[in-house]
């Protein structure tokens, strides 16, 4: 077979392929938290307004229910909720030790991030914000926190932190 014959059967499937990687198929399936009104829902709006089309260059998938509490990219989907509760690391909270940066948290361009490893991946938190809010990112990320790149920015404008952790 000639080369121009290869290229011109590769083509498409090429294109299939590329255009299968955008997006998903369906809806996710999210949780929504419940979330009273007030300022901490005011930051959840604030955020779903401001997220980003892509992460890790994966694009937006609707949620369902559909909320402005809630978010998801890519298949299998990165999935964002806004007004969760504590990461369990978090509920327990020593004296000596409040205001510090917590154990197993990683920091984002100025978003502080609690992390759990789970069987399908990692959960991140953010805590000291008006609003808490988590990301689960699937097991097929080899660098779990990268798609938190893509979405720090937006959480850092829309959801005010209740700490300064740069002096601690």
């Amino acid at each position: 077979m000639r080369p121009t014959r290869v290229l011109a059967w590769l083509l498409p499937v090429t294109m299939l392929t590329a255009v299968g990687c955008g997006g998903g198929s369906g809806d996710v399936e999210v949780a929504a938290p419940v979330l009273p009104g007030g300022a901490a829902a005011d930051a959840c709006r604030a955020l779903h307004d401001a997220l980003p089309a892509k992460v890790m260059d994966a694009g937006v998938r609707e949620t369902s229910p559909k909320s402005t509490l809630t978010a998801a990219w890519g298949d299998p989907a990165i999935v964002l909720r806004c007004g969760v509760g504590l990461p369990a690391s978090m509920r327990v909270v020593d004296p000596t030790k409040a205001g510090s940066a917590p154990i197993d948290s990683v920091e984002v361009n100025g978003v502080t991030w609690n992390f759990a490893k789970y069987a399908d991946g990692v959960r991140f938190t953010t805590v000291y914000r008006r609003a808490n809010v988590e990301m689960t990112v699937p097991r097929k990320f080899t660098e779990p926190a990268a798609p938190l790149v893509d979405v720090a920015d937006a959480v850092a404008r829309t959801v005010p932190a209740t700490l300064d952790l740069s002096n601690v």
